[in-house]
């Protein structure tokens, strides 16, 4: 019955345990391209206001291991998404694997199947989808700032917010100048074509003090790269992101905000690439995502109290198609297939809505209190159909024409609160926590075509849930930092067994973590240092794996709770600003978490899935005046990100390896140009090494390795008016 492992394995792993609703796509960027660190904002880094604890507050003050990334750092360094950020945040991982469909991990949190470990919002609005990867694809268009809050989340977001939480926070309104940008730049990448990237942005005063509209539009092509028996320079990617923000505020005590956002990419061929830069897909293998979001915020501030609304949907669609051939012929052990193909389409919508009520001045009381409900609804189909080698043996003999609808639906309710208390001006005591409620449910079906198999459904709902406290200690150093300690459950919810096999399962239980931390940020050599630094301890329990089991003479595949893992972990972060000109940075990520029982899929020893043990990142900044009117911009950065592995021992049986490889790899970008008061103009060379390494190993349903992208120069122009 290998047939059956087959496809429920390569549908495991195609779709991230998403019931199809996103895709799992192929890269079409560079998946570790480093840029440097958060913003140094005018004399010193710790002056950055930021609003992870969901109030305004020097970065400097939150006893929490939060990075920051300001408008200005993003314009500089030209990057257009976090993935190119990323080893600039301690203990961040991004796989970019095509549109939309980003894998992340915090501090060692990760799983290639279930639901999101890290929560991703976009401004007070979780765009988290249904599997660990799918998120709605946000790039950095526009954006007042990005916050990273690394380990778990629970008071204030709580919503796959296990291993950290992912905040991209608009640009508002100004709502007293016209004003507006304007970006074009032009590249090419070593191997392949020219690529384009043009941007806008309009500022608006509708009506002066009272009401204003922002809008950004930006239109991206990356140019392709790969050669194959398809053509060359095949994976192409074409972006268009579309965004308006309206902001009124009739009284100083009421702010409304809207946000609609529109978002479309893909690629017909995607980005999987061997060494020497050529694919040996032979079918067209589409990637799409698009999606429509809006966010309503409605801010009220009754003097002692604010009172806060948040009302978001989201609408997403996503498509990709594969050959599976390769998996397949590996499993049956001889070359029977000539192509294997999946067609898979997926829509996703999700609506929500959330009220705070929060403690305003300056007291030692402060507290948060808040409710939030939504649901999220996942459609999605997968037509396989496939060509055989063998005279007289048809694919649907091999049981790969098929297929499979699901529906699954996400009911959730959670109850939040935080309270602080801060005694004689230094030492202040945390305590919050979230209750979580998770009604699932899901409908499945299969058929099998052209093999006497009847069809399969399964129907199947159940309910999840859990409370989730944290708590923190810290003490103020004077104006200069903070010293902290906190301790933070994290939970990640359960969910079904697609297979009707009667020894699997039906459900599968959640994960717990509880997560340890000690740390500090202070401000020395009068304010020209800023040192970041934290040890954390996790311990993570009932993990979901993917179990392969012989059951009734058949091979089948499920997700059970087996195995635990622990370990320590360290971030360390530099900002040095020695001289107004100059800036530099530094970050250093040490992940050491280990599975530690020996379960069905697991050794002890075993890391998680695809998490390097070190990253680290330098990037310097220098941009001298050579008069009033001409000033210099001049930049270098490069990042490291060490050797993981994914672990897979359950097909070894089936006839694959245990374990499967990324490469360690170090990514040098730099940038020039000259800044001419209303105009930049400037130069770049991202990988500028050409480091060719693999970022994403070929397994499952990875039919070939994903690499960096590949030395990309070019030139732009930015307008200011």
């Amino acid at each position: 019955m290998r047939r059956r492992v087959a496809r429920d394995v390569l549908v495991g792993l195609a779709l991230g345990g998403t019931a199809l609703s996103t895709p799992a796509y192929a890269q079409a960027g560079d998946v570790d391209a480093a840029m440097p660190g958060p913003a140094v904002a005018d004399a010193t880094a710790g002056d950055i206001i930021v609003t992870a604890r969901r109030r305004e507050e020097r970065l400097l003050d939150v006893p929490a291991s939060v990075s920051a990334f300001s408008n200005a750092d993003i314009q500089n360094r030209g990057v257009t998404t976090l993935n190119e950020l990323q080893t600039s945040v301690p203990a961040l991982r991004i796989v970019d694997i095509g549109p939309g469909s980003q894998r992340i991990q915090l501090r060692g949190i990760s799983q290639y199947l279930g639901l999101p470990t890290v929560g991703n919002y976009i401004d007070e609005f979780s765009v988290n989808n249904e599997g660990a990867s799918g998120s709605a694809e946000i790039r950095l268009l526009d954006m007042e700032r990005v916050e990273v809050l690394r380990g778990p989340q629970p008071a204030l977001y709580g919503e796959g917010s296990m291993g950290g939480t992912i905040r991209y926070v608009t640009a508002s309104p100004d709502l007293t100048a016209w004003s507006g940008t304007a970006l074009a730049e032009l590249s090419t990448v070593r191997d392949g074509k020219a690529g384009y990237r043009v941007e806008g942005v309009l500022n608006v005063p509708i009506v002066a003090d009272v009401a204003g509209l922002r809008l950004a539009a930006a239109q991206e092509r990356l140019p392709g790269w790969t050669d194959g028996i398809l053509g060359r320079n095949l994976n192409d990617q074409n972006i268009t992101t579309l965004r308006g923000k309206l902001l009124v505020e009739p009284s100083p005590q009421l702010s409304i905000s809207l946000l609609g956002l529109y978002h479309k990419t893909g690629q017909d061929v995607k980005s999987y690439s061997l060494e020497d830069r050529t694919t040996e897909q032979t079918v067209p293998s589409v990637a799409r995502q698009d999606y429509y979001l809006g966010n309503l915020v409605v801010s009220y501030d009754a003097g002692p109290v604010t009172l806060l609304s948040s009302t978001g949907y989201l609408d997403q669609d996503g498509r990709s198609v594969d050959d599976s051939v390769k998996f397949y012929n590996v499993l049956f052990g001889a070359p029977l297939l000539a192509s294997a193909i999946t067609d898979t389409t997926g829509t996703f919508r999700r609506w929500a809505q959330e009220f705070r009520l929060s403690s305003n001045g300056s007291g030692p009381l402060q507290y948060l209190v808040g409710a939030s409900y939504s649901e999220a609804r996942n459609r999605g189909l997968i037509d396989a159909y496939g060509e055989s080698l063998v005279p007289g043996l048809p694919a649907e003999a091999l049981g790969v024409v098929f297929e499979q609808t699901s529906r699954v639906t996400s009911k959730v309710l959670a109850l939040f609160g935080n309270v602080s208390y801060e005694f004689a001006d230094r030492l202040t005591v945390d305590a919050g926590g979230r209750y979580f409620r998770d009604r699932r449910s899901v409908a499945s079906g299969l058929t099998l075509i052209g093999l006497p198999v009847p069809p399969s459904q399964l129907d199947d709902s159940a309910v999840f849930d859990s409370f989730n406290p944290r708590v923190n200690l810290s003490l103020k150093t004077g104006t200069s930092g903070v010293l902290y300690a906190n301790a933070a459950k994290g939970f990640r919810s359960g969910g079904f067994n697609l297979s009707v096999d009667p020894a699997t399962p039906p459900t599968f239980g959640p994960e717990k973590l509880w997560s340890y931390e000690v740390g500090t940020r202070q401000s020395l050599i009068g304010s020209t240092l800023i040192v970041e630094a934290a040890v954390y301890y996790n311990d993570y329990k009932d993990i979901q794996a993917t179990i392969v089991q012989a059951s009734t003479g058949a091979v089948v595949a499920g997700t059970r709770n087996a195995g635990k893992a622990r370990g320590f972990g360290a971030d360390l972060t530099l900002l040095a600003r020695p001289s107004r000109d100059l800036s530099i940075t530094g970050t250093l990520g040490w992940n050491k978490v280990e599975y530690k029982t020996l379960s069905p899929d697991r050794f002890p020893g075993d890391p998680l899935d695809l998490v390097p043990e070190w990253t680290w990142s330098a990037s310097v900044d220098y941009t001298p005046r050579l008069n009033d009117s001409v000033g210099l911009i001049l930049h270098a950065d490069i990042g490291f990100t060490d050797a993981a592995q994914i672990t897979l021992r359950n097909l070894v049986a089936l006839g694959f390896d245990a374990a499967e490889f990324s490469q360690s790899r170090a990514v040098l970008n730099l940038r020039a140009g000259v800044d001419l008061g209303t105009y930049d103009i400037y130069a770049f060379a991202n990988n500028a090494l050409d480091e060719n390494r693999i970022a994403n190993p070929s397994f499952g349903a990875f039919f070939e390795e994903i690499r960096t992208r590949p030395r990309t120069l070019g030139l732009g122009v930015r307008a200011r008016f």
